[in-house]
Formats: C-alpha cells, sequence, structure tokens
C-alpha cells in the first residue's frame, strides 16, 4: 500500500462514525478484509516513519488512541469477543500500532 493510501485509510478509520476506532470502542463485529486491510496501512505507515527522528504530534496521539481504546476492549472480551477480533488479530494490531513508533 502506498503511504499516502494508508493514511487516507487511517484517517478514515479514525474519523468516521462507523470507523474502527468507534468499532473498537463498543466492541461492534469487524469484517476481517477491513481488518486485513487497516493491518497493511499500519505496516505501510511503520515503513514511512522507520528512520525517522519523531511521528507528527496528531498522528502520535491517534495511533495510541487506537491502541489504548483495543487494549482497553480486549480486557473486557472474557466470555466472548466480536466478529472479527480473534486473540490473534488483536494482538496483531496491537504489535502493528507500537511499529509505528519503532522506526
Amino acid at each position: 500500500m502506498k503511504t499516502e493510501d494508508a493514511f487516507t485509510v487511517f484517517q478514515h478509520e479514525y474519523d468516521a462514525d462507523d470507523g474502527l476506532l468507534m468499532k473498537f470502542r463498543m466492541s461492534d463485529d469487524v469484517e476481517t478484509e477491513r481488518l486485513e486491510r487497516f493491518l497493511e496501512a499500519l505496516d505501510a505507515l511503520a515503513a514511512h516513519y522507520e528512520g525517522q527522528t519523531h511521528v507528527e504530534k496528531h498522528m502520535a496521539y491517534r495511533v495510541m488512541s487506537f491502541r489504548d481504546t483495543l487494549s482497553a476492549s480486549a480486557g473486557h472480551w472474557k466470555v466472548s469477543r466480536p466478529e472479527g477480533m480473534s486473540l490473534q488479530m488483536t494482538t496483531k494490531l496491537i504489535i502493528a500500532f507500537s511499529h509505528v513508533f519503532a522506526g
């Protein structure tokens, strides 16, 4: 995925009323294909920031908001998990959020 497309996907999933940030917060079901595309965007963002000395403040805030929201919601999924949010997918996402800062 191109960097520009990754920023567009990330921005949409953060801002949209039905974006992933809201779906994570509400523990709503999510299509696996959508999560895979979001992971692809996060990988592209990690590659973009690799070797850079900083991440823009607004991006850092948004990445951390996603990670913290997903982590908090996942803590409540003791009995059942939302469709698409397997333990493996949740782990992949949390790791991918961290990789944006790993460069």
